[in-house]
């Protein structure tokens, strides 16, 4: 297995995965339209004959049929994940993430592709399943974003089982770190770095008693990769992340903590959408792919907002996030 397909490879889980790939001298074949990733995410691959970049949508299936033509996998990370933009842009998240998956898998059955690793979101569980969510539960997804995935996974398990595609469903959980993008749907790990850089009070949807499983971005390409290597992840879904909760008003005190803050939190109203309880069971992942994450939350947070303050500068007029380096 050569050639690996990455689509969204300039994002940042997509570009953690193309370091791991590099690392392990795979030749890796990005796939991106460039709405959100970023070309300086994997700027230090400039020079590696390894790498190439194809700047293209999923929902141009010309163009995704010449680019997966000579793949042995595709790793589809592609999609519009906010579940904000889904309630706002249902048509336009449904076409992205549901139309693109499956352009995808036609074109590795048109080219007998082995293996397509499809990224999926703890999102697809919603509020009926208790935690920690086992990957044999029912789905019951709140957003529009969480059924995309549903819809997604659902696609792969057909083409697995009439096209006998080994396809494998990682589910992630929450998952932050460097190269993540800012913007109005970044998520709350860029929200709460900025109100820190910015001496802001920390805005907190609800409660701030929603439980949450983050997982540091190296940890998921890990896992990621782990898929693509072994044989007996074919057919299968993963749970991926750290396996502990957290709740949003723990994040907060941590924030404060690591980065020597005395800032008050704010609660604003809770979010349309939004899962109360999410954190996964990882034995699963732990058995067939030996997967060991390895960053806890606070060193994690440590690392995330030191790469935030060296790729974000203040601008003291309009006390704004300007000139974003990767």
């Amino acid at each position: 297995m050569g050639n690996i397909v990455l689509t969204g490879g300039l994002g940042f889980i997509g570009s953690h995965l193309v370091d791991r790939l590099l690392k392990e001298d795979y030749q890796v074949s990005i796939l991106d339209d460039f709405a959100t990733g970023h070309i300086q995410n994997v700027a230090r691959h400039e020079k590696d004959a390894r790498l190439t970049i194809s700047r293209a949508s999923i929902l141009d299936k010309p163009r995704v049929d010449k680019v997966v033509s000579d793949a042995d996998a595709v790793v589809h990370l592609a999609a519009l994940t906010s579940v904000a933009r889904s309630s706002k842009e249902p048509l336009l998240v449904h076409d992205v993430n549901v139309t693109g998956t499956l352009n995808l898998l036609e074109c590795c059955v048109e080219h007998s592709v082995e293996k397509f690793v499809f990224i999926s979101s703890a999102a697809v569980y919603g509020n009926r399943t208790s935690p920690p969510f086992r990957e044999d539960q029912s789905l019951h997804p709140l957003s529009v974003y969480g059924s995309s995935k549903a819809a997604g996974e659902a696609y792969c398990e057909a083409y697995h089982e009439t096209h006998q595609l080994d396809a494998v469903v990682i589910r992630l959980m929450n998952v932050y770190g460097p190269r993540r993008s800012a913007g109005p749907y970044a998520g709350v790990m860029m929200n709460f770095a900025e109100a820190v850089e910015k001496k802001n009070p920390i805005l907190i949807h609800g409660d701030g008693e929603q439980t949450r499983d983050f997982t540091y971005a190296t940890d998921a390409a890990e896992a990621i990769f782990l898929a693509l290597k072994h044989e007996q992840a074919a057919g299968e879904i993963f749970n991926i992340g750290t396996g502990i909760p957290c709740t949003v008003n723990r994040l907060a005190e941590l924030f404060l903590k690591v980065s020597n803050s005395r800032l008050s939190t704010v609660h604003g109203p809770a979010r349309k959408g939004d899962v109360r309880e999410s954190f996964g069971d990882i034995a699963k992942a732990q058995s067939i792919l030996s997967y060991h994450p390895k960053i806890s939350l606070e060193d994690g947070l440590k690392f995330f907002l030191s790469w935030y303050r060296e790729t974000f500068s203040m601008d003291p007029e309009e006390n704004s996030l300007v000139n974003p380096r990767a």
